[in-house]
Order: C-alpha cells, then structure tokens, then sequence
C-alpha cells in the first residue's frame, strides 16, 4: 500500500572507500525524489573483463533503484535489480566462481517502508536492524584466530598482517565458495540472499515498517553500526582503528585497516530527515 508521501531531506552523507583510489569502490549511494539506497558490492565477485564484478553488481542496482516507479514494491525492486545484473553480466560461464553480486538497504518514500537483501545496516529512528549473516561470521572468527594465533606465536607480526589484502586473508577458502549457499531457498544456517543476477526468495527480502518515521539511516558495513549521527559512526571507526587495527580482538572484521588508511572497507552513511 502507497502512502501520501511526505517531505524528507538528507541530513548528511558519506560514500567514501578505505581503498588506494576511489575508482576501486564498491559502494554506491543514490538519493532520487521516491527512494533512498544503499548499495555495497562484493569484493569476492568475479570480474567482468578488467572490471571489478562487485562494482558491475553495484552500479546495476544503482541503475535499478533510479528506473523505479515511485510506487514499486519491494519485490518489483528486487527483481528489477536482478534483471539489471543479468543484463551487465551476461551468461555466467562458471557456477563455481562467484557471480557479480551486491547487496542493498532503500527507503521507500511512496511506501513508508525500508527494503534491505544483505547485510546493510539500518536505523529507523531509535530502532536499529545490525547487519549481517552466519556465514560471515564464521568466515571472521576464523579469520581472527589464525591471526591472533600467528601473532602469539611469533609467525607473523602487526606490521605484516595490517598489510594483507582482503582476498588473501585467513578465510580464502571459504569466501571461494561461499557462494554455495547464495539465494540457496533453504534454513540452512548457512544460507543467504544478495543481488546476483539470481532469484532472491523471499526468506531473504527484509521489510521494515517506516510509514511514521522521522529519521533513518542507511549504512553500509564499513560502518560498524547504524549509528544516530556520522559523527558518532565515524568515532566508533575511529576507536576501533586506534585500538584494534587488525580487527581481531574488540570486533571481529573482514581485514585490517590497511597503513594510512581511515577506513577498513568501503563506508556509505546516509541520514534522511522525514516530514
């Protein structure tokens, strides 16, 4: 059901990259008259040519988002992001590598209603919706094991692990083939949906209500949270970058902060004002 829409307008945004160079960037944030998105592609997608698959993913759901009709559903939304991947892929010729994909977080002006595939981050008002999924954080506890092994046994070192790129990290094998287990329409624990040019079933399509809202935030996970303001969201990254920078003791992360970097990942904020 459609509401009469209400005024909204962005408080303040972020769409930045803890990469050497913004052309690296997966994220995407896009703000049009009747939507609001969030948009993270995956660094483990499989390229398209010499272009990064997650950035392909990313910029057809961002493509997507924009030729919505004001009063799309969500699963117009959805299906019309997994035909935009189709359409920027093509035929996948290996099952067995992971498929361009992305995940997303949109707020819904006509609708009153946040849509979120993935592990987006999501406030609305006080009420916070953390990303994430099983998977990962098995990926992640494993990940920071090994590495806290490795360091107290002398095998490694802070210098030399702050240097390791994301795909060469302790959990390789299991971000290979994750993707086993992407749109799998099953309670398998390990089961999880995403933007992939495939059929996202409905287990996966989150819908939150937002019809009464006055403010939300939709963030990426290079934030570590929803936070209420930027500001407090760039702090907690910044605490964590002070004290943890290999993200493996105070929060369990996908890589560290590379040298000279503020940001661990690709890191999109948006707060909107509604009404």
């Amino acid at each position: 059901m459609t509401i009469s829409p209400r005024r909204f307008r962005v408080i303040e945004s972020l769409c930045a990259t803890g990469k050497d160079t913004d052309a690296k960037k997966e994220d995407r944030l896009v703000v049009t008259d009747d939507f609001a998105a969030v948009i993270d592609g995956a660094t483990s997608s499989g390229p398209i040519g010499d272009r990064p698959g997650g950035i392909v993913a990313a910029e057809a759901v961002e493509q997507a988002v924009r030729e919505l009709a004001s009063d799309a559903t969500v699963r117009d939304f959805v299906d019309a992001a997994t035909a935009a991947i189709i359409r920027a892929i093509g035929d996948w010729p290996d099952e067995t590598m992971m498929r361009p994909s992305a995940v997303a977080a949109v707020w819904s002006r006509a609708r009153g209603e946040v849509w979120r595939v993935g592990d987006c981050h999501v406030r609305i008002d006080g009420r916070e919706y953390h990303g994430g999924k099983e998977i990962d954080r098995i990926g992640y506890e494993f990940r920071c094991a090994v590495i806290r092994a490795r360091l107290r046994l002398g095998l490694t070192s802070l210098d030399a692990e702050l240097r390791v790129p994301t795909m060469e990290q302790p959990f390789r094998p299991l971000v290979l083939a994750q993707h086993a287990f992407l749109n799998l329409d099953s309670d398998d624990p390990l089961a999880y949906g995403g933007l992939a040019g495939t059929f996202v079933p409905d287990r996966f399509v989150e819908v939150f209500e937002a019809t009464d809202a006055r403010e939300i935030v939709l963030a990426s996970d290079g934030f570590l949270s929803p936070a209420a303001t930027l500001a407090d969201g760039l702090a907690e990254i910044a605490r964590v970058r002070e004290n943890d920078p290999l993200m493996v003791e105070r929060v369990m992360g996908s890589r560290p902060f590379m040298p000279g970097r503020d940001y661990f990942d690709d890191t999109t904020y948006v707060r909107i004002a509604i009404g």
